[in-house]
């Protein structure tokens, strides 16, 4: 019987994820364009324009010509860490429609090494590997082109090798994370609660090579543009449909949001006080995405991770099951509560425990 329901439950996933991928038959991921263009402005000598409007419109003029379609929201310019235009290079040795493909491919195979993986680097069955192959932002992140499944994959095999105490590597490793820093810049302190502060030095050292890397590429005015480019609508689109606090402040009133904001802040310094190695981690990225300014559907790839971590069933299978397909919402105020839900159980986890093993003494019999 458990093995026809794990079929069942593969033949449901996969049947979901061949559903929901369907489009990209026609169309291409919509936010791979801009690493697109920042691949070919690195290849081209161009780095420092990175951030330079005007430097991308023979690009975006080219690709019309072959009648490509353009993104409706102007969403073309890269605003990401100028480093990581150098890791799209090698995708320009391709027309357009192919470095698309290969995108969907690349991705794909992080998909299936993810599933494999995460079940036997953290201690949880490998009955929520079905679940993972329907993972809504899991599956967002391919679809429109995004790269936070392996940012997933090298934060989980950062931990993995910490774990084996190898925090050297670990750390170097980690730090090739921080082309998304909105996302990891709690990790540091969970490293130093755990006390792994080789760890800490080696990400460090890495994040601020790369960090004056960029700076060194683009210099004071390429920072300057980076800066407009951020505040653009197409930056910022739709706010009130994500899954942090700020969503929940615009759609509930700021009382609400800053509520949110400091139950989650207080729930992850009784984390770093009280909690485990894996309850900091988890709690670090689950903050993250909650304070982030930007957090959308591909950024809770991490909230798979770090419910991994905290080895919750009950919560990991409300995260993982395909429930949010049938959401009549385009808003992610279920997720954003999952979070805090996970944040919460982290920080009383440590309470709870004691409490179990230490119960209350038996009121004595009156005379």
């Amino acid at each position: 019987m458990r093995k026809l329901l794990l079929a069942g439950a593969w033949v449901a996933m996969i049947a979901i994820g061949l559903t929901f991928l369907k489009p990209l038959r026609q169309t291409r991921p919509p936010d791979f364009m801009p690493f697109y263009f920042a691949g070919k402005l690195a290849a081209s000598g161009q780095i420092a324009q990175i951030y330079h409007r005007p430097a991308y419109q023979p690009l975006i003029a080219e690709l019309r010509a072959t009648g490509e379609r353009m993104h409706p929201l102007d969403a073309h310019y890269f605003i990401r860490p100028a480093f990581q235009a150098y890791f799209y290079i090698p995708f320009t040795l391709f027309s357009y429609p192919a470095a698309s493909r290969l995108a969907i491919g690349v991705n794909l195979v992080l998909l299936a090494v993810l599933i494999w993986k995460l079940p036997a680097w953290f201690p949880v069955p490998v009955a929520v590997r079905p679940w993972m192959a329907g993972f809504m932002p899991f599956l967002w992140s391919i679809g429109i082109g995004q790269d936070t499944l392996l940012l997933t994959l090298l934060i989980a095999y950062s931990l993995h090798l910490a774990g084996k105490g190898h925090d050297l590597q670990a750390g170097l490793l980690l730090g090739l994370t921080v082309y998304k820093p909105h996302l990891v810049w709690l990790l540091p302190l969970a490293l130093l609660a755990s006390g792994r502060r080789k760890m800490v030095g080696c990400f460090l050292a890495v994040a601020s090579s790369l960090a004056a890397l960029s700076f060194a590429a683009v210099g004071r005015a390429g920072v300057r543009e980076y800066l407009e480019l951020v505040q653009r609508p197409s930056s910022d689109h739709l706010p009130e449909t994500m899954g942090n606090v700020r969503a929940l402040g615009l759609q509930w009133g700021a009382t609400a949001g800053v509520a949110a904001a400091l139950l989650a802040v207080a729930c992850f310094g009784i984390v770093l006080l009280k909690g485990s190695w894996h309850a900091r981690t988890a709690a670090a990225l689950f903050t993250a995405l909650l304070l982030s300014p930007h957090t959308y559907w591909q950024d809770y790839s991490l909230a798979a991770l770090a419910a991994l971590l905290l080895g919750h069933s009950v919560g990991l299978y409300l995260l993982l099951l395909p429930w949010p397909y049938f959401y009549p919402r385009g808003d992610m105020v279920p997720w954003t509560l999952l979070a805090l839900g996970f944040l919460i159980t982290a920080a009383a986890g440590p309470f709870a425990a004691r409490w179990w093993r230490h119960p209350a003494p038996a009121c004595s019999p009156t005379s």
